[in-house]
C-alpha cells in the first residue's frame, strides 16, 4: 500500500508549490485538527511535510510517520525542532520549493518498508488461546460460587431504578468474581469523563480516550504493548497508574464510547488471567444493558410521578418546571399566566376575553419548583361573547333612539305651535298704523325671531329623524346591493366626480343605512366647507378580496377637507364626533358593515378613507 502524503502549512502559495512538485500524487486533506491527529496515530505508512510555523506541527505522530520539517534556518522554531529531533529531514523554504519531490520519494520508500516490517512482525506473533491452561500456583484462587453470581444478578435487577445502588452491586461482583481490589466507573459528562464517585476526571481529548475510541477492547496494563510514540504512551500509563487501574473495560452505547470500568490490582497480587478478562468483558456488556434499562426506567418513573402530581392538582393539566417554562413551546398567554403563578405562588386564572385566544389556569407545584397549567382554545366562546356584546350594543342604540325620539317629540310639538301663534300675532312697527282690511306688517325683529325659530325647529326635526334611525341600526336588513350603482346615484345628485371600478362590487348591505351614512358624511364635509361645498371633490372606489371577505375601499379627495372626529384628528380631551349625531351614526353604520372611517395621506393633502364590507351576521 503506498504511503499517505500529508501537507500542513499556513501559506497557500507554498502549499501550491509543494503540490506541483508532488504531482501526480495527491496529498490527503483534513478539515479539523482532531481528524489529522487521529490519522497520525493510526498504524501505516505516511509522509508528513510540516511547516514549523503551522500550529498543527505540534501534533503527535506514530513511529511509522516520516516527518519533513520545513522552516527558516537559524530561526528559533526550526532549530528547536532540529534539536528535539522532531523529524527525519529538515529543509528550508527555498529547498522545499526545489528538492521536496526527490526527498519525498526517498522517505516514502522508507515508510513503506517500515510498514511491511511491522505487518510481518504482527503476523509472526504467537496468538494465545482465549482460555489457556493455567499453571497451578501454590495458592490457587477458589472458584467463585454460582450462588453468589445469581445473588449479584438478582440484586442488580432489583435496583435498576437506582443507578448508584446498581453500580455498587457491579462493584461488589467485580471484587468477588474478579478479585479486584479497587473498581472505578467513568461516565461521560459534557466534554470529560468523570468517575461515579467524582474524585477522578479525564478530558475527552486525552490520548487514553482517543485510544479507546479507536480500539474498543479491554486494555491490560501488564500485557499492553503500548504506542510507539512516547508522547502518547506515557500519558496513558501515567493516567492508569494515578487511578491505580490495571485493567480497563470500555463501555459503549449506540456505537459510541460513553464510559469505562477501571479495575485495580487483584487482591492476591497476581495478574489478570485470560478467563478473568473474559468475565470482565461479559460483566461490562451486562452493565451496558443494565444502564440502558435503568435510564428508561428512570424516565418512566419520572413520567409516573408527574402523572400522580397532575392527578393531585388538576386532571388533564401539564406540569412545567422552572427551566421548562423558559424553553417549552407554549402560547404567549399560557407562558404569561404560568410565570405569574410561579412568581406569586398563587393560582392564577385568565378567562376567555378579547384579545386572548385561550382560557388559562395555572398554579404552583412546590414539589418540582414549577407550576401546573391547563388551557383550552377559547375562540368560539370569544366569538359568542363578541356577538352578545354587539347585540347588547344594538339594543342600547334602539332604546336610546326611542328615548331621544320621545323626549324630542313633545318639545317639537310645543315649538311648532308657538311658532305658528307667533306668526299670527306679530305686532306692527312702532309709529305705524295698519290700514283697514289689511294684515299688519311684520317688524324686522319679529321676522328674525321667526326665521331663527324656524331654523331651530328644522334642526330639532332632523335630530329627531336621526334618533329614530338608531332603531333601524339595531335591526338591519341585508340585501345584495351593487355598490357601484348606489354610489353613482348619490354622487350624481350632489354633482361629485367619481372614479369607480368597472366590475360590479356586490355586497350584502342594508341600502337605506348605507345611503344615509354616505349622505351624512358628504353633508358634513359640505357644511365644513361653506365656500366650496361639495365642489372639486373626487370619490374613488376599488375592491379587494373575494367572497365573504370582499371589501370596498372608498377615498374622498379634495382640498381643505374636514370631518367631525376624523379630520383633523381629535385630541385626547375632545368630545367624540364633536357632537354631530349624523357623523356618529354614519360611523356606526360602517362599523356594522365591518368597515372603518379614517384619514390618510393623499396627493392633494389628507384624504378621507372609508372601507366597507358585507353586513355582519
Amino acid at each position: 500500500m503506498p504511503a499517505t502524503l500529508i501537507l500542513t502549512t499556513p501559506d497557500p502559495g507554498l502549499e501550491a508549490a509543494w503540490k506541483k512538485l508532488l504531482l501526480p500524487r495527491e496529498p490527503a486533506f483534513f478539515a479539523r485538527p482532531n481528524d489529522l491527529q487521529r490519522e497520525l496515530l493510526r498504524p501505516g505508512a505516511r509522509v508528513w511535510i510540516s511547516d514549523v510555523n503551522d500550529p498543527r506541527a505540534r501534533l503527535s505522530a506514530s513511529a511509522g510517520t516520516m516527518i519533513i520539517i520545513v522552516g527558516e534556518p537559524h530561526s528559533h522554531p526550526f532549530e528547536n525542532a532540529r534539536q528535539n529531533r522532531s523529524g527525519r529531514l529538515y529543509l528550508s523554504y527555498e529547498e522545499s520549493r526545489v528538492r521536496l519531490g526527490e526527498c519525498v520519494n526517498l522517505l516514502e520508500e522508507i515508510a513503506e518498508k517500515n510498514s511491511q516490517l511491522q505487518s510481518a512482525l504482527e503476523r509472526t506473533r504467537r496468538s494465545e488461546a482465549p482460555f489457556p491452561r493455567e499453571t497451578t500456583s501454590p495458592f490457587p484462587a477458589p472458584a467463585p460460587e454460582a450462588a453468589e453470581s445469581w445473588d449479584f444478578l438478582e440484586s442488580a435487577l432489583a435496583h435498576l431504578d437506582d443507578q448508584p445502588r446498581l453500580l455498587d452491586e457491579f462493584r461488589r461482583a467485580a471484587r468477588y468474581i474478579l478479585k479486584s481490589g479497587r473498581v472505578h466507573y467513568f461516565f461521560r459528562q459534557g466534554d470529560a469523563f468523570v468517575s461515579n464517585e467524582g474524585d477522578h476526571r479525564c478530558d475527552s481529548s486525552h490520548p487514553l480516550v482517543l485510544w479507546l475510541e479507536e480500539h474498543p477492547a479491554a486494555l491490560d496494563l501488564n500485557q499492553w504493548g503500548g504506542i510507539d510514540d512516547p508522547s502518547l504512551d506515557a500519558p496513558i500509563r501515567q493516567q492508569l497508574v494515578s487511578w491505580g487501574a490495571r485493567l480497563l473495560i470500555p463501555l459503549h452505547a449506540n456505537g459510541q464510547l460513553f464510559g469505562w470500568m477501571a479495575l485495580g490490582p487483584r487482591a492476591d497480587g497476581s495478574p489478570y488471567r485470560e478467563s478473568d478478562k473474559f468475565r470482565a468483558v461479559m460483566q461490562g456488556r451486562l452493565l451496558e444493558r443494565c444502564l440502558e434499562r435503568s435510564a428508561m426506567l428512570r424516565d418512566y418513573q419520572q413520567l409516573q410521578a408527574q402523572s400522580a402530581l397532575r392527578a393531585k392538582y388538576l386532571s388533564g393539566s401539564r406540569l412545567l418546571t422552572r427551566a421548562e417554562l423558559a424553553t417549552a413551546e407554549l402560547p404567549v398567554e399560557v407562558r404569561a399566566v404560568a410565570s405569574e403563578a410561579l412568581h406569586t405562588q398563587k393560582t392564577v386564572t385568565q378567562p376567555a376575553r378579547v384579545p386572548y385566544r385561550f382560557r388559562v389556569q395555572a398554579g404552583p407545584v412546590p414539589e418540582i419548583d414549577g407550576v401546573w397549567t391547563v388551557w383550552e382554545e377559547s375562540a368560539p366562546e370569544i366569538e359568542r361573547i363578541t356577538a352578545l356584546l354587539e347585540q347588547h350594543r344594538r339594543e342600547l342604540f334602539r332604546n336610546l333612539g326611542l328615548t331621544l325620539s320621545h323626549e324630542l317629540s313633545n318639545p317639537l310639538v310645543s315649538l311648532v305651535t308657538f311658532a305658528q301663534l307667533l306668526a299670527r300675532s306679530s305686532t306692527p312697527p312702532i309709529g305705524g298704523v295698519p290700514a283697514e282690511g289689511s294684515n299688519p306688517p311684520i317688524s324686522g325683529v319679529a321676522l328674525a325671531r321667526e326665521v331663527a325659530l324656524t331654523n331651530e325647529v328644522a334642526k330639532l326635526k332632523l335630530l329627531n329623524e336621526h334618533a329614530t334611525l338608531l332603531g333601524d341600526i339595531a335591526q338591519p336588513a341585508a340585501k345584495s346591493v351593487n355598490l357601484n350603482q348606489l354610489l353613482a346615484e348619490l354622487t350624481t345628485e350632489r354633482g361629485i366626480t367619481t372614479r369607480l371600478v368597472e366590475e360590479p362590487v356586490v355586497l350584502q348591505l342594508d341600502p337605506n343605512l348605507v345611503k344615509f351614512a354616505f349622505g351624512a358624511l358628504l353633508e358634513a364635509i359640505a357644511a365644513n366647507r361653506p365656500d366650496e361645498g361639495l365642489q372639486h371633490l373626487i370619490l374613488t372606489m376599488r375592491a379587494v378580496g373575494a367572497g365573504p371577505t370582499r371589501t370596498a375601499v372608498i377615498t374622498i379627495e379634495g382640498k381643505r377637507l374636514e370631518l367631525d372626529g376624523t379630520l383633523p384628528p381629535p385630541g385626547g380631551d375632545a368630545t367624540p364626533n364633536q357632537g354631530r349625531l349624523s357623523v356618529f351614526l354614519a360611523r356606526e353604520i360602517l362599523r356594522l358593515h365591518g368597515g372603518t372611517l379614517q384619514a390618510g395621506p393623499g396627493l392633494k393633502g389628507t384624504d378621507i378613507q372609508i372601507s366597507l364590507g358585507s353586513l355582519r351576521a
